[in-house]
């Protein structure tokens, strides 16, 4: 398909690294061609492994050494908040998710859980950052949409690293240029795609694309053109910047024909995640998907089964960074604080599963057995005492005690009303491990400040 298709690229210096390389571009309809031999040299020099840092030096992701990460959701416009009345998203519910999934143990990413919508958009993304750095110690994603932005973000990311340099040797954002399905690559996350390129932070490349809609209705013609639209991104940011840290990448899923919304939640998007792993694996590279979305409005039965379900998929698939896991009503338009808590418990079974069971002599247990004999117990046994901890995974939010202690929880029999409890309670005792530099703060601030002045 590069070479009898092609791609439309809209942005002239990726169109133009193209044809340098051995492509061919129809000026009129801007879709370039990619012989064989061009795609395979561009894609050779992406990296199967590199590393995304948090600033504290402790909290890292290590892409393509195969262990799992979770993410909450990215950037929904609305939040349902701890009253549980759905409104417009503000700085300050974006400030609480970062310390929510700052908090939570089995979130691995603070993505942007909520897009604030009591600021300009000019500062937006910079907020985000900043806030992103102020009020969580684990890794937190970038901007790529234009030049000037995606500039602007490295340059504040750069202040908590101690300059451009410190931060291309320590990559501490992680970029997202979303191809446009079918098959196009837009000139704004282009051009956001070359800056961090070159910049050297880590970048996916993830197509929304639609079966039935925006790509084929069947899985394996979704894989195709898809396949086609991330190759191509990774394509420009090599030729961009030969060794830049790149991830195959999907946010694909289902079209509903009954209403002709995107399904995020649909069991197909694990079929999805799969395919793409295993794509992934083979061109050598680490990968970041989707799963834990749903269509649901509210955390109800539907939400549980659909989170649950594609997270699940995503995990088993391997993939290295597992979007949306935490935090999403409403196919990823809508951030709730309650199924955030929620979410954090089904990524800790995710986590447990995906661990697999220790077959050692110690934990085979036969000499324990025959101690205990017919009529022993093992609650008292050390080696109960030594293995129950890490054995078993506890949750913290799904009931496991008796009806009658159950009911005697009154509202919080209710497990939405508990959870919505429990946020508001992690919120007001929750502290960041290492405050942000107060030095480094101000900088940032008088830097957000100085980008509004000029917009």
């Amino acid at each position: 398909m590069f070479e009898s298709t092609g791609i439309r690229v809209l942005e002239r210096e990726a169109a133009s690294l193209l044809v340098s390389a051995g492509a061919s571009l129809d000026k009129k309809t801007s879709i370039v061609k990619i012989p064989e031999r061009v795609l395979r040299d561009s894609i050779s020099s992406a990296p199967s492994k590199f590393k995304l840092h948090g600033r504290d030096g402790k909290h890292e992701i290590a892409f393509g050494e195969g262990k799992v990460h979770l993410s909450s959701v990215g950037t929904p416009v609305q939040v349902e908040g701890l009253d549980g009345v759905v409104r417009p998203s503000t700085v300050k519910d974006s400030e609480n998710f970062f310390r929510l999934t700052d908090a939570l143990p089995h979130i691995d990413h603070s993505s942007w859980v909520c897009w604030p919508r009591d600021v300009p958009e000019s500062v937006g993304p910079l907020q985000e950052i900043y806030l992103g750095f102020k009020h969580s110690m684990k890794t937190m994603d970038g901007w790529n949409w234009g030049k000037t932005p995606t500039e602007q973000s490295i340059d504040l990311a750069a202040i908590v690293a101690g300059g451009r340099d410190e931060l291309a040797a320590r990559p501490m954002v992680l970029g997202f240029a979303n191809p446009v399905s079918p098959l196009t690559l837009s000139k704004e996350t282009t051009e956001g795609l070359i800056v961090y390129a070159r910049a050297g932070q880590p970048t996916c490349y993830p197509p929304e694309c639609m079966a039935g809609g925006t790509s084929p209705a069947t899985i394996a013609g979704l894989l195709v053109q898809q396949n086609v639209e991330v190759l191509a991104s990774v394509a420009v940011a090599q030729l961009a910047k030969r060794g830049a840290p790149s991830l195959y990448s999907t946010v694909s899923g289902m079209m509903d024909m009954r209403t002709g919304s995107i399904a995020l939640g649909a069991p197909e998007v694990g079929l999805i995640m799969a395919g793409a792993a295993q794509l992934a694996r083979h061109y050598r590279m680490p990968i970041r998907g989707t799963g834990g979305n749903t269509e649901a409005m509210i955390a109800d039965y539907q939400s549980g089964v659909e989170t649950a379900t594609t997270m699940l998929m995503a995990g088993m698939a391997g993939l290295d960074l597992v979007y949306d896991a935490a935090g999403s009503i409403e196919s990823s338009l809508t951030a709730s604080y309650a199924k955030l808590v929620l979410d954090n418990d089904v990524c800790g079974e995710v986590k447990r599963i995906l661990a697999g069971v220790d077959v050692t002599e110690e934990t085979l247990a036969v000499d324990v057995i025959a101690a205990a004999g017919m009529s022993g117990g093992f609650l008292s046994s050390p080696h109960t005492l030594r293995h129950f901890r890490k054995e078993g995974y506890v949750p913290s939010s799904f009931w496991r005690g008796s009806r009658s202690a159950w009911d005697s929880q009154g509202a919080e029999k209710d497990i939405v009303v508990k959870a919505r409890k429990r946020a508001a309670q992690i919120l007001k005792d929750h502290r960041i491990e290492v405050p942000l530099d107060p030095a480094v703060d101000r900088k940032m601030v008088e830097y957000i400040k100085s980008v509004a002045k000029r917009s």
